[in-house]
């Protein structure tokens, strides 16, 4: 599991190990301090004793944050790389709500429950049978035979829930899909006054989809009830032959107190691994889907995947908004020439924004065709709309839009484009013409073979404006760039005229 997590993540990493084995330390001494106080009771020792217990918690509570910041940056990595394959190749609207959302976040909850145990196990475990091995070794060697029982008791299991939850992820992957399917098709039924007839097949794929879900969670009860019983029994036959020891004066008294309070701690990370093992098949199930898609991905042929096209054609292409009843693209019969910057032009309101919609794929025909398909915005298509949005953070993710980027690359944009004065590392306000500029370095970083620019100089002034299309004209090899504009320098830039004057 954790072979996924990736290299800028192994510093969290390292920071848990240190609260962990700190944490194993400071059980062990706050056990120490309580056989103190009750062998002597003394002020110091007390405050020892709470002093360790509350450091304990701390840096438990610590461990914990560190977890929930390497499961964000597992579940950012996985998907950037589901959503890079989603212009590469069909994927099925249920698989993809369940790889996004419910596998995906299956992860955090092994990163929240499942890994701080597993960390525990591998950190307190050594520690504590060294520790104990030191104070008395017949109770260390019961400690070291009863412990494999446990980890093989939850392999069994392991094999019997495998199945179960692979069947009840299969059938949540069916309910989101008849889900998604009856939403898009929602008006359809209503006008045939079929919305009952796919109201039941949701309901059943939803009844399906639960007891299915019961059954995992059946086994995880079992495993967990298991795991507490031959915990307890272990701890029991432990403190019984300690109690039978200090009898027969074989153990002396602060020696057994302390390891009676060392065996409960002992056990304690396989107890809390038991209540939380549903999560670990689940999340184990989840990693295997993730693998086989992105490997899946990984097998396609050059041929099978999206290349640049010769040139950009829409054949009969007509749009209309929801709930509008005129059309703003009707017709249209265009061809954008691969390798060259073309000029959209056309006056206001002709659907030149529309346009470059439909060629990045944010919006679909209405009719008509656009070829190659218009469903490849990203990577082979990147699109600036004319107000770029700035999101609330550093301006250095809005540039890069959160991706890992060579510094000296932005910085060569940030020049070209007098917006180097800019502190990168703090979120800022932008003027309108910064926003533009925002927009089109984005477009610019993506390195896509085709770039969409929507009035990309639109109120900047001429000295602003003729560093935008000296960097448009840099980066324009092997490329192609449409923009929609209406300034005379920005077309007489252009290597081609595309007017949509007669076209809507």
């Amino acid at each position: 599991m954790f072979t996924i997590i990736k290299l800028e993540s192994k510093k969290i990493l390292g920071e848990i190990v240190a609260c962990k084995l700190v944490e194993g330390f400071f059980i062990l001494l706050s056990a120490a301090a309580l056989v103190k106080f009750i062998s002597s009771p003394s002020e110091k020792f007390l405050l020892a004793a709470f002093g360790f217990f509350a450091g304990r918690f701390l840096l438990s509570g610590a461990a914990e944050k560190f977890f929930a910041r390497l499961s964000v940056s597992v579940q950012t990595s996985f998907r950037k790389k589901i959503h890079a394959q989603l212009f590469e190749r069909e994927v099925s609207s249920g698989e993809l709500l369940t790889l996004i959302f419910d596998t995906v976040q299956s992860l955090d909850e092994f990163f929240l429950k499942v890994a701080p145990q597993i960390f525990s196990a591998i950190i307190f475990l050594p520690i504590f049978l060294i520790c104990a091995a030191l104070v008395d070794w017949l109770t260390a060697a019961i400690l070291l035979v009863t412990l494999p029982i446990a980890p093989l008791l939850l392999w069994l299991i392991g094999k019997a829930t495998a199945e179960k939850n692979s069947r009840a992820w299969a059938e949540l992957q069916k309910l989101n899909g008849d889900f998604r399917e009856l939403l898009s098709a929602i008006t359809t039924l209503k006008m045939f006054r079929r919305v009952e007839a796919g109201a039941k097949k949701i309901r059943a794929a939803s009844e399906k989809s639960s007891a299915a879900t019961l059954d995992v969670l059946k086994l995880a009860f079992v495993s967990s009830f298991a795991l507490e019983l031959i915990t307890t029994l272990s701890i029991a036959l432990v403190a019984v032959t300690l109690g039978l020891r200090l009898v027969a004066g074989g153990v002396e008294f602060q020696a057994a107190l302390f390891l009676l309070l060392l065996a409960p701690e002992f056990f304690l990370p396989i107890r809390k691994f038991g209540v939380a093992f549903h999560v670990m098949i689940s999340a184990r199930s989840s990693l295997e889907r993730l693998k086989n898609f992105l490997s899946d991905a990984e097998k396609l042929s050059d041929a099978e995947k999206i290349s640049m096209p010769l040139e950009i054609s829409l054949v009969d292409v007509s749009f209309t908004y929801p709930k509008k009843k005129s059309p703003v693209l009707r017709g249209v019969n265009l061809k954008f020439s691969a390798g060259k910057i073309s000029a959209l032009i056309g006056e206001s309101g002709a659907g030149k924004s529309t346009l470059l919609k439909l060629l990045a794929g944010i919006l679909q025909p209405t009719d008509g065709k656009i070829i190659p398909n218009s469903s490849f915005l990203i990577p082979n298509c990147t699109y600036a709309p004319q107000a770029p949005h700035l999101f609330e953070t550093t301006l250095r993710k809005n540039f890069t839009m959160f991706d890992t980027l060579d510094d000296a690359q932005l910085k060569n944009f940030l020049d070209a484009l007098n917006l180097s004065t800019l502190d990168l590392n703090l979120p800022q306000k932008l003027s309108r013409g910064q926003l533009q500029r925002l927009g089109l370095i984005r477009a610019l970083l993506k390195d896509a073979p085709i770039i969409l620019l929507d009035e990309p100089t639109a109120g900047l002034d001429e000295m602003t404006e003729q560093k935008v299309l000296e960097l448009i004209k840099k980066i324009s090899p092997r490329r192609t760039i449409i923009i929609a504009t209406h300034r005379l320098p920005v077309i007489e830039f252009a290597d081609e005229i595309i007017s949509l004057s007669g076209q809507a």
